[in-house]
């Protein structure tokens, strides 16, 4: 036995002499700064290894000999390395740079002014898109950020594309969204509907997320933060990929990519599509869906590039836009419950039904003027047509909603049914509706139900130019112009009339040449002349919101050379509303005056890096920005707000890095002040008068810390964390002003909002994650999220009683959920795939994830929560996704 131990060793230590290892570090050849988690292996073998947080890899265990090194990240060209491995030797191939793999995407990087780490000196948290790849799934895409500090991320409803997000408070209309730097924010009311952008997914390379006032030049709203979301644009080699997918409730998706690569003559052509289905995991939310991205690129000489993309996401999709009560959910239905479908002839029915499509094209111009002067221009455009379905009309006092059956299904098949004349259906008027001669089935406001169309579509143009100088190695400047129209499309049209066969509208009075005895009472009433319409005709109303947008921006930045890194910008912008109503004004008279207000931004910042591995930041800004659309024309008509006044933010905070070799980590403290915040809200007394409540000067505080970073265990054994501590709330009592219809002041209110905590968003979050990479490419990692002091959703102006003073909303229970997956990734020749296999919420945790406040005097805590209204999370799902790459 001795002999034999002996020998193992002989053989164990003969082999170890025999063999050797490289070591070298990996970066961007533009921003230089390190690569993260690249792979590097031994071609035709298993062997191989990631780069930690410095970008340094150690390859040991390489047999003597020559051997060819393959060096990979996504979204950057792989290279190739011959190396001569000598035993017992320690080779070191320096410092290694990896190309961006698409052509015009570090451009596009500068127009979308992405923070550079340790140079930037804002919060910032990044993911990428091997990121999003393995963990997004059949997830919203807003889910993905979760795990960054201060976010707040829900499906809402649970419709496909239903999902909101929340940054330090702040909702999606304070939060700023740009795509390669334009904004996408509707430009009427500040929303992001990211359903609109169903294949961002596929084709992003990079999303990044910068805390508070931000980097970005342009005057945009970034009260909150700024989501930056960088496409690829055209990839530099031929090449391509097929993904697909299952997941829970019959979720199918396919993708397929691909690239021409770059072509005699500067030519390059990538083209990517998808194709989504599924049954939804809330009752009646089927959906379907289509995707699309193209980018085209040319090159003339060294000094000017050409790309083109276009990218679009068509879908239609059921919704759940009713919150129940909890109790509801808990005690008489399913969490997955949804009131607002049934079945129609034997197929789902749902009357809240979402459809979208919105192309976006930009074309993009970069010019190097000179080693000094670089210009770029993006112009671009988009055309949203779409909207979103609903009830419309009564039967009997009460819309589809009042009619559903034991299950609590709305009882489609018998709606028709009555509209059709049916006499005795249970539940229903004894006598089904009244048929006019000749017209058969004429439905109207108050008698006959029919499913319409809000349809809220636009075009929207924009020019986008940013001229950079380097003035010398210390100094840059550059500055622009961001031109915007918009012209929102507003309407409601019948989409289907349910077994009726005309619907009469009295709202457009320009056609008011029908006059029908709907219930055959014989008497003609006011809502019983207009003009009988059919499906696809307008109803209701038509409007048009007019929108421009002219804005100048500069900025100064300066970098020591030495550690010290500063910032100054500003940006003025000027932006208008107009108002076009075709149903309430007669030809002539339809448009409103147009309404200017002028809006600016200011913000600086400096970094100063100690050493290698400290850094300390600090940044201040201040920013005026127009009130939303709404605001100004508050009363659905073409009077204005005469009150209405720009909102004014003031922001500041300071932050700290680490960088070590097995140790990243950030840590912030910030201070936003909101100022002037306003609420317009419209309502009717009990004799039916309308009234409007104007509420401007609230101000509301949002500080906190955020800490985030990462930590390598042990090879290749990683652990990510962050935590945000929040305290967001209302800091006054401001006066209402109640307005008649006549848009007279007739009265004030007080609201009591000072000291109340900022609803809908958790002020707490953090997050704990294992990932495991192991050198032959399979991979396993797990991730718990937490969420606490999460307050109920409220609106200040219901505080308006002394009584209400200091009553906080309803706290909803804290909740956690734990995340996990797999993947595994081969390569053999050119090719390579990817399984990949994920879990979310394993434990099946059952959580709210949002809620509107309610109060009763003489109810527990327990028991108001389960009276309020909200929606609550998504249990147990999983999906399933093959990638092959070529």
């Amino acid at each position: 036995m001795n002999y034999f131990h002996l020998l193992l060793f002989s053989l164990w230590a003969s082999l170890a002499v025999a063999q050797g290892q490289v070591e070298g570090i990996l970066i961007d050849a533009n921003t230089k700064q390190p690569l993260i988690s690249a792979s590097i292996f031994v071609q035709g073998t298993a062997k191989g290894t990631v780069s930690d947080f410095d970008g340094y890899f150690r390859l040991s265990g390489l047999n003597e000999g020559s051997k060819t090194l393959i060096f990979s990240y996504l979204g950057y060209e792989a290279i190739e390395k011959e190396v001569d491995i000598k035993a017992g030797e320690t080779l070191d191939l320096g410092t290694i740079s990896l190309q961006a793999s698409s052509v015009g995407i570090d451009e596009v990087k500068v127009i979308a002014s992405l923070a550079i780490d340790r140079k930037t000196p804002v919060a910032v948290s990044s993911v990428n898109a091997d990121y999003i790849e393995d963990k997004l799934g059949n997830q919203e895409f807003p889910e993905i950020l979760r795990n960054t500090p201060s976010i707040y991320a829900t499906k809402s409803g649970g419709g496909w594309g239903d999902a909101r997000i929340n940054v330090r408070g702040f909702d999606q209309r304070n939060t700023a969204v740009l795509i390669n730097g334009i904004p996408v924010n509707d430009m009427e009311n500040g929303w992001v509907y990211w359903s609109n952008w169903a294949g961002l997914s596929e084709v992003t390379r990079q999303m990044q997320v910068q805390r508070g006032l931000g980097a970005s030049r342009l005057a945009i709203s970034s009260i909150g933060g700024t989501i930056n979301i960088i496409t690829r644009t055209t990839d530099q080699k031929k090449g391509g990929s097929f993904t697909s997918m299952i997941a829970n409730d019959g979720y199918l998706r396919n993708a397929l990519t691909l690239s021409t690569g770059r072509l005699k003559g500067g030519w390059a052509l990538t083209v990517s599509g998808a194709y989504t289905q599924g049954n939804g995991y809330i009752d009646g939310t089927s959906f379907l869906g289509g995707s699309y991205f193209a980018s085209i690129a040319k090159e003339f000489g060294e000094k000017h590039r050409l790309v083109f993309t276009a990218i679009g996401a068509p879908q239609s999709h059921g919704q759940r836009s009713f919150r129940e009560s909890l109790i509801t959910y808990d005690s008489i239905r399913d969490y997955r419950y949804n009131s607002d479908w049934g079945y129609l002839d034997g197929e789902e029915y749902n009357m809240r039904r979402n459809f979208y499509h919105k192309p976006q094209m930009a074309l993009n111009h970069y010019w190097t003027i000179n080693d000094k002067l670089f210009l770029s221009t993006s112009a671009y455009y988009s055309v949203g047509r779409g909207g979103g379905t609903g009830d419309r009309g009564s039967i009997d006092g009460r819309g589809s909603w009042g009619y559903r059956d034991d299950q609590g299904l709305l009882r489609m098949d018998d709606i028709v049914a009555w509209n059709q004349g049916t006499d005795n259906i249970s539940g229903f008027p004894s006598s089904g509706k009244h048929q006019v001669a000749g017209l058969g089935a004429v439905a109207g406001e108050n008698d006959g139900l029919i499913r319409r169309s809000s349809v809220n579509s636009h075009n929207w143009a924009g020019l986008l130019s940013n001229l950079t100088y380097n003035i010398n190695e210390q100094f840059t400047a550059s500055g622009g112009i961001d031109l915007r129209y918009y012209k929102g499309i507003h309407y409601r049209e019948i989409n289907d009339l349910l077994g009726n066969d005309y619907w009469l509208d009295s709202r457009d009075i320009n056609a008011q040449s029908d006059s029908v005895d709907l219930n055959g009472d014989g008497q003609i009433d006011p809502t019983e002349t207009g003009a009988l319409k059919q499906e696809g005709d307008k109803i209701q109303y038509y409007n048009d919101g007019v929108v421009g947008w002219q804005g100048v921006f500069g900025q100064v930045e300066y970098d020591n050379q030495k550690g010290i890194t500063a910032f100054f910008s500003g940006a003025l912008s000027n932006t208008s509303y107009q108002r076009i109503d075709y149903f309430q004004y007669e030809e002539g008279n339809q448009e409103s005056d147009s309404y200017n207000f002028l809006g600016y931004t200011a913000k600086a910042g400096v970094n100063y890096n100690i050493n290698k591995a400290h850094n300390i930041f600090s940044n201040i800004g201040y920013f005026s920005r127009a009130p939303i659309f709404d605001v100004v024309f508050p009363n659905y008509n073409n009077e204005a707000n005469e009150e209405a006044k720009n909102e004014n933010t003031f922001g500041a905070e300071i932050g700290y890095g680490l960088r070590l070799q097995k140790v990243i980590a950030n840590v912030n403290l910030y201070h936003t002040r909101w100022i002037n915040k306003s609420f317009i809200r419209g309502y009717q007394d009990s004799q039916g008068d309308n009234f409007t409540a104007n509420l401007n000067g609230l101000d509301a505080v949002h500080q906190g810390i955020e800490i985030d970073g990462k930590a390598l265990l042990a090879k290749d054994l990683y652990l990510s964390f962050m935590a945000s501590f929040g305290d967001w709330q209302w800091t006054n009592n401001v006066e209402a002003l109640i307005s008649d219809d006549n848009n007279v002041v007739i009265d004030t209110a007080f609201v009591y909002a000072k000291g109340l905590k900022v609803g809908d968003a958790a002020q707490t979050t953090m997050s704990l994650g294992l990932e495991y990479k192991l050198p032959f490419g399979l991979q396993l990692d797990a991730n718990y999220y937490y969420a606490a002091n999460l307050y109920a959703n409220f609106d200040p102006i219901d505080y308006n009683s002394s009584a209400a003073e200091g009553r906080q909303a309803l706290k909803l229970p804290s909740y956690g959920l734990l995340n996990g997956g797999i993947g595994y990734r081969f390569a053999f020749n050119k090719v390579a795939l990817k399984l990949r296999a994920n879990v979310n919420n394993i434990l099946d945790s059952k959580y709210i994830a949002e809620a509107d406040n309610f109060y009763a005097p003489n109810m527990s805590n327990e028991q108001m929560l389960q009276s309020a209204s909200g929606f609550y999370g998504f249990g147990r799902t999983w999906n399933v996704s093959l990638k092959l790459e070529f």
